[in-house]
């Protein structure tokens, strides 16, 4: 189980998040620490566990007298095991690193010495930052869209066009625009913009959608980009945002909780019925926020850029070539 499996299943668990917490394998995969579970452990409340045996969901004990439960075929709760504090990612309680690493210790296993060992190489990784843009980044961030983007959707690119125009559109969000840093150098950024489902029942829904996301060529593939869009999609959730669409590869997003938008009923603007729409993608921030929706995403006007303009703005850089590629689709 992916991270994206673990939220459809605890979006789906009819329990009360304040009392359970993914802990062990489920914790590693929502902090990134693996990309893989074979299931989802829970430690839970003396009050959840009453729940459960009320239930009549099969009650086991623990060498310690606690009770344990099989929850369908993915989830297991434990009663009150919990090590160190939990935190909030992704909308559910996690067992802080701390208390994963306590308890694997505890466990003592053979995997839990392996897991001990991703933990610490996880910890020692952290070479990074990633704070908000400021004013003084801009022409520094432009020109890593550049550079990241250059010849890759077309010969040239606009995207640093684009995102040096919607820093002044209504829509952008400032305080969602971040910045990451390693070794005291830019190397990946990402921002929101506001915009909205017109429903089909007449009403408007907001949602976000964001980009250009961008990681410096030399580093893709490394693990930064998929830090740094866990990072941005928390702080989105906790400034209490319900659903993030946009224009993605469901190859590299659905690691993220993404998912195509036609399974949320949510439609592409201006895209004739029948059309290939699978990379056009959503997630939900707070579970259910599109139950009963459907509708059409609206785009923001800023992402529609004068290519005169742009091609304009793009002789501030140093001089790159422009080449015409294979999969690129403009």
């Amino acid at each position: 189980m992916d991270k994206n499996d673990i939220l459809r299943e605890l979006s789906a668990f009819p329990y009360d998040r304040n009392d359970y917490w993914i802990i062990t394998g489920g914790a590693m995969v929502m902090y990134g620490i693996r990309e893989q579970t074979h299931d989802i452990d829970l430690g839970c409340t003396t009050e959840m566990a009453d729940l459960l045996e009320q239930g009549g969901y099969l009650v086991k004990r623990t060498d310690d007298g606690k009770r344990k439960f099989r929850y369908g075929q993915n989830i297991e709760v434990f009663e009150k095991w919990l090590y160190d504090t939990a935190q909030k990612k992704d909308g559910f309680n996690v067992i802080s690193i701390d208390g994963l690493k306590q308890m694997k210790r505890l466990l003592g296993r053979e995997k839990d010495m392996r897991d001990l060992q991703l933990i610490e190489d996880f910890m020692n990784k952290k070479d990074y930052s990633i704070r908000l843009e400021e004013k003084e980044d801009y022409r520094a961030v432009e020109n890593l869209v550049r550079e990241s983007f250059w010849n890759v959707y077309r010969p040239g690119c606009l995207e640093h066009y684009v995102i040096h125009v919607l820093r002044d559109d209504p829509a952008f969000i400032r305080e969602h625009d971040f910045v990451m840093e390693k070794d005291g150098e830019l190397i990946g950024q990402n921002m929101f913009m506001r915009t909205v489902i017109n429903a089909d029942d007449g009403r408007t829904i907001p949602v976000l959608t964001m980009g250009p996301i961008c990681i410096t060529p030399p580093l893709k593939r490394k693990g930064y980009g998929k830090i740094l869009l866990d990072y941005s999609l928390e702080k989105a959730t906790q400034l209490g945002y319900g659903a993030v669409l946009f224009e993605g590869n469901i190859g590299f997003y659905g690691k993220c909780g993404f998912d195509y938008s036609s399974r949320f009923g949510i439609r592409y603007h201006d895209l004739p019925e029948g059309a290939d729409s699978s990379f056009f993608l959503c997630r939900e921030l707070i579970p259910g926020y599109l139950d009963g929706i459907t509708g059409v995403y609206q785009t923001p006007q800023g992402y529609y850029v004068d290519e005169a303009k742009a091609e304009e703005f793009d002789k501030q850089f140093p001089k790159k070539e422009k080449q015409r590629l294979p999969g690129q689709i403009f």
